[in-house]
């Protein structure tokens, strides 16, 4: 449905807002804590100062702000279907908390930040990119916890403890959010069943039952739009069939009735290409021909009369 496309799409370019905001505020904070840890904590900084700055400065910030680039160069792809825009919408988030990962891999919580993209993943009801991001979380959590080992861990047995309680996090994290989103899929799709069934019915008010032409009401609703949309030339035919009540007095209803069958169907054989065909009311047709001269419209009623002329009911002439 038009509607669900558009509220991903809004959701998408949210998602990169989101990511553009964490790339800088991390940039941010990634200054201030390293003003302070070169001030007050000197020691815990292995590096000259100059690389410091370079790998937990410059580096990760490039590479958060490049993949908000990256994102919404996808977003705006008009080649790339929704889903896939949709799965990189989540990546591009998932890479960002993995670069935090590597960075601050001395904190245990940034392997738990993995579970904010695998919860956004709900938003599309898609248990496809909920698995896909969850494989990829782990195996990045893996990524970053090698990192962690050729930096300074004093308890490699307490870190692998804490990667396997985010690992055993982000599969529960998992199953919940599947569950969540097969939740989500079935009340989505009654909303769009929903939903049809009123585009069916708004359709039955809006024609005659009879012929299957668009209704009065219809008419003047689409005569008005029309107008309003500045169509030239705009050529309106009004139709009356001559003589219609000796046809009901005569021969009854359901004959009459076949004979606006007949002819509602070649109006709209003959005029259909360029004009919109309405019942009027009773023996009444009308049809609105835009960006339409009065005589290419009148050749094509024509056609149709001509061919009125020419049948042969099953009654007498």
């Amino acid at each position: 449905m038009r509607q669900f496309s558009d509220i991903y799409k809004k959701c998408r370019q949210s998602l990169n807002k989101v990511a553009f905001l964490i790339a800088w505020i991390t940039f941010v904070l990634e200054i201030l804590v390293s003003i302070l840890m070169i001030q007050f904590l000197p020691e815990m900084i292995k590096l000259p100062i100059p690389t410091y700055i370079i790998f937990y400065i410059i580096l990760p910030s490039i590479g958060y702000f490049l993949l908000v680039f990256i994102g919404r160069i996808i977003i705006k792809n008009k080649k790339l279907s929704d889903t896939t825009k949709n799965f990189y919408s989540i990546l591009i988030l998932t890479l960002q908390i993995f670069i935090i990962a590597c960075v601050h891999n001395v904190f245990v919580f940034t392997l738990l930040l993995f579970i904010i993209p695998l919860i956004l993943t709900v938003i599309y009801s898609d248990r496809k990119i909920t698995n896909i991001i969850t494989i990829i979380s782990i195996v990045l959590i893996i990524i970053s916890s090698i990192v962690s080992l050729t930096d300074s861990q004093e308890n490699d047995l307490l870190h692998a403890i804490e990667v396997y309680i985010a690992i055993i996090l982000i599969i529960g994290c998992n199953l919940i959010a599947n569950l969540v989103t097969s939740v989500e899929k079935d009340k989505n799709d009654l909303i769009k069943e929903g939903a049809f069934k009123q585009l069916q019915l708004e359709e039955l008010i809006k024609c005659d039952p009879l012929t299957g032409l668009y209704n009065i009401a219809s008419f003047f609703t689409a005569l008005d739009a029309h107008i309003k949309s500045n169509e030239r030339p705009l050529t309106l035919a009004v139709i009356d069939i001559d003589n219609f009540k000796n046809v009901n007095d005569t021969w009854g209803h359901e004959k009459a009735n076949n004979v606006l069958i007949y002819i509602a169907s070649q109006l709209q054989a003959c005029c259909s290409t360029k004009g919109y065909v309405y019942r009027y009311g009773g023996e009444e047709f009308t049809i609105i021909f835009p960006n339409t001269s009065p005589k290419e419209a009148k050749s094509m009623i024509e056609n149709a009369r001509k061919n009125i002329y020419k049948h042969k009911f099953d009654v007498p002439p």
